[in-house]
């Protein structure tokens, strides 16, 4: 595990990234959720350097406005060897005319004899709670978190659906990520379209650039925080999903300083 990292709710670089894809999938599909409960199953690979270094797989239930999504995340291929990380975490919430209104997120792994957990609490609109066990280390230079920067804050499981009356307008969105420690925007960019062709989807994507910037939870001077907002790229394709006017993720690279992590679905499924 890199003793750099950026946040102690994510085992390693490329979880956020794949669990926010995952939760944009599962949270556009608003017409199933009429018809009583409906299950989505998806699976992803994470690769670096075309090596697959973690398999994660997601499963949301939609009843009415409610919204479960609960997923696993372990480490595969050499990477297990360095760094055998297993964990699952779970998301609550409502569907919104916005997208997914989060209730609370949780996620807890082990990476090898090292357990962490950590629980965010949401009420009218922005963070009331949040839980890290072990507690998180203090630091003498520290960017501290305001009670601003929690308002309209995000976990990393429910804030990236998008709604859009045409494709170009995907990219006009800002995630506020908030993890349990480090809070960040993350503010998307058109960058055009291209051909896409994956299970449950052929057409054309369209495509985002992502612009990375811290605002608190962190130490200045981070190499993985400098990395990723002075030197690191993110592009996400998004699709739409039917006739919904939603758009979600179908694939993403995310240049991090050991090198450009790419995560792609493997398998989409609904189930009643």
């Amino acid at each position: 595990m890199m003793a750099d990292r950026p946040s102690p709710a994510t085992p390693f670089p490329a979880i956020p990234m794949v669990a926010t894809l995952a939760a944009a999938l599962f949270s556009t599909i608003p017409q199933a959720a009429s018809a009583g409960p409906k299950k989505y199953t998806a699976d992803y690979t994470v690769s670096l350097y075309g090596l697959t270094i973690a398999r994660t797989s997601f499963t949301s239930t939609l009843d009415g406005d409610k919204v479960r999504i609960d997923g696993t995340i372990a480490t595969a291929g050499i990477a297990r060897i360095i760094d055998d990380t297993r964990g699952k975490t779970t998301v609550r919430g409502r569907l919104s005319e916005d997208g997914i209104a989060p209730d609370s997120f949780v996620i807890a792994y082990k990476s090898g004899k090292k357990k962490k957990r950590t629980e965010i609490d949401f009420a009218g609109g922005t963070v009331s709670r949040t839980l890290n066990v072990p507690p998180l280390k203090k630091h003498k230079k520290w960017i501290p978190l305001t009670t601003d920067d929690l308002k309209a804050a995000t976990d990393p499981l429910s804030g990236i659906m998008i709604r859009a009356e045409k494709p170009a307008d995907v990219c006009t969105k800002t995630l506020r990520y908030y993890d349990g420690e480090l809070r960040a925007d993350i503010r998307f960019s058109y960058a055009g379209r291209k051909p896409l062709s994956i299970p449950g989807y052929s057409g054309d994507a369209t495509v985002c650039t992502a612009r990375f910037t811290p605002v608190g939870g962190y130490r200045p001077g981070n190499s993985t925080i400098e990395y990723l907002k002075n030197k690191g790229s993110m592009t996400i394709a998004f699709a739409p999903m039917g006739a919904t006017g939603m758009f979600v993720p179908v694939s993403a690279s995310v240049g991090t300083k050991i090198g450009t992590v790419t995560v792609r679905a493997d398998r989409l499924e609904a189930s009643q």
